[in-house]
């Protein structure tokens, strides 16, 4: 390293071949970092390590810097004089290309998923959640969105931030017998009717605790013992 800052590499070297000499001394460098104390533009810096990622000579680390790929043949041989005395057969040396060839295609292929997840993660739209007056998430809230209903003596005897009746006011929640519903839960279930009485089986548990709710509640009635219907 020169008074500088500048890391001293020989100049006569091509814009990749200095990247990677860098890159070995300095593992996990952003590229930012690279031109810095190369005196490179960021621009070089960037082409030269697209090139190396291309020829699979450096990989992107977890932190968003650059390290050198290990040699997969030299791991492979390494381990191989380790472990036998006898010289490896062709045969070994067969499998043991294949398994390379396998693991650096395993590289690219993780390398490329995780750009793809980045890419969706961006995408993705932020989901809005339900908060109270004070700002935080209302978790008996969150609860009901998730299951649809409640019993009322549930949720009485819950810590809710507010009295139920608040809830019901707001038009938050609403009450159906001894049930307290999601407004929207019981939007949805209400858009299915009219309801055959063969179809019954069809509804998940808490549309069943509903319906009969309903029907207990007399908005909604069985017509001709065949189909439940909503009263007008």
């Amino acid at each position: 390293m020169s008074s500088l800052g500048i890391y001293i590499i020989d100049q006569g070297l091509s814009a990749e071949e200095r990247v990677l000499s860098y890159l070995r001394v300095n593992p996990g460098a952003t590229p930012r970092e690279i031109a810095d104390a190369l005196g490179m533009s960021l621009t070089s810096v960037r082409i030269a390590i697209n090139r190396l990622r291309e020829l699979g000579q450096v990989i992107r680390s977890s932190r968003g810097g650059y390290v050198v790929r290990v040699s997969q043949d030299a791991v492979f041989n390494d381990y191989v004089h380790s472990t036998t005395q006898h010289p490896v057969s062709n045969d070994l040396l067969k499998i043991i290309d294949e398994l390379v060839s396998k693991v650096s295609s395993l590289e690219s292929r993780i390398e490329r998923l995780e750009s793809e997840v980045r890419l969706i993660k961006k995408s993705l739209p932020k989901m809005p959640t339900k908060r109270s007056a004070s700002g935080d998430v209302d978790k008996f809230l969150s609860t009901l969105r998730l299951r649809g209903v409640m019993s009322v003596d549930e949720v009485r005897g819950l810590s809710l931030e507010r009295p139920l009746d608040d809830y019901v006011s707001s038009g938050k929640v609403v009450i159906v017998g001894d049930l307290v519903v999601c407004p929207d839960f019981l939007n949805s279930f209400k858009s299915k009717f009219p309801i055959k009485v063969s179809d019954i089986n069809s509804l998940s548990s808490e549309e069943v605790k509903l319906l009969e709710a309903l029907v207990r509640t007399n908005q909604v009635y069985l017509f001709s013992g065949v189909e439940y219907r909503i009263l007008d």
